[in-house]
């Protein structure tokens, strides 16, 4: 019996071993190859090619906003998820908390909304700026691409909010770039379930600061991440959503969770148990010891019950025979 114990400990070690070690070639080929800054949330290799919005001429000057200044050459690096290194320009996930709704913003034609009047349904927030001529591209036509896909009714199920952290940005650039990403891949997507939004800097940095995304200007372009922030029908934040290729069934599994009022796992808590933040690469790294010890003590003290309860049993006195 003691022998058998002994077996059976081995190959606890020797199963948990090898699915760690698995688990760090899969995982840490995932989350290191997704971003070149650190917290990034890795793209699925099964998207479709992203179709390339036209990009967007600089409109006329709303009255209270000025036009956007031409992109400049260069662009400050943009994170694809949660930052330790710069918390101004990542995200501070606010699971559980309410969305500042009292904000206004200005809609696509220019008249004043307030968010609460918007958010009814299930609603995906993407903090963008419509001049960035990257990662907020891209994020927009896959969502272009994406969106058809969902399976849920848009509009009834759920909704996009496109909002713009740039104060310059005005409803008539919202306008030229919803009319870009419409023709890119989502003609047939009803539009008053994504809407384009812009706002003054007062109202758009209360926003983004209740739900914890950070960005800063950097010159005439923005150091930010990039995340879809997923709000119930109440407004309270239920889950984020890392990456310029967000799936369609990462969608529908969030936006059918957002209307159920309930909230979803933190990425950044996940990441934080699983892996160690490399300052020298930039990037997280799958901790294969934190997590192979993490298993060793699971498996010593299912030994250890083993044996406890293997020996009560081996030490039971026999009956006397007749």
């Amino acid at each position: 019996m003691r022998r058998d114990a002994f077996l059976l400990a081995a190959l606890l070690l020797l199963f948990h071993g090898g699915a760690a070690w698995a688990a760090s070639q899969t995982a840490a080929d995932s989350v290191a190859n997704a971003s070149r800054m650190p917290g990034a949330v890795a793209a699925h290799a099964e998207h479709p090619p992203v179709p390339a919005a036209t990009p967007a001429a600089a409109p006329a000057a709303h009255a209270d906003h000025p036009a956007p200044a031409a992109t400049p050459a260069t662009t400050p690096a943009i994170q694809a998820g949660p930052t330790p290194s710069n918390p101004a320009s990542g995200v501070t996930e606010k699971i559980g908390q309410m969305a500042a709704l009292d904000v206004e913003l200005f809609a696509e034609d220019g008249t004043r909304v307030r968010l609460a009047d918007l958010v009814d349904k299930p609603t995906l927030l993407a903090p963008v700026y419509y001049s960035c001529p990257n990662e907020c591209n891209v994020l927009l036509g896959t969502l272009a691409t994406v969106l058809p896909q969902v399976g849920l009714t848009p509009g009834v199920d759920y909704q996009v909010l496109a909002v713009s952290f740039d104060d310059r940005d005005t409803p008539a650039t919202a306008t030229k770039r919803k009319g870009d990403f419409f023709n890119a891949g989502a003609a047939g997507f009803p539009p008053q379930a994504w809407r384009f939004l812009s706002g003054d800097e007062t109202n758009v940095r209360r926003l983004m600061n209740s739900v914890g995304f950070g960005y800063q200007r950097a010159g005439d372009a923005f150091q930010h991440s990039i995340a879809l922030i997923v709000l119930t029908p109440s407004g309270k934040i239920s889950r984020y959503l890392y990456g310029i290729r967000p799936l369609a069934f990462d969608i529908a599994l969030a936006a059918t969770e957002a209307s159920a009022e309930k909230t979803g796992l933190s990425v950044k808590r996940a990441i934080a148990m699983c892996y160690t933040y490399d300052p020298q690469g930039r990037r997280y790294v799958f901790d294969f010891m934190k997590v192979t010890g993490v298993g060793v003590l699971a498996a010593l003290g299912v030994f250890g019950l083993f044996l406890a309860f293997g020996g009560k049993k081996r030490a039971a006195p026999k009956k006397p025979q007749d």
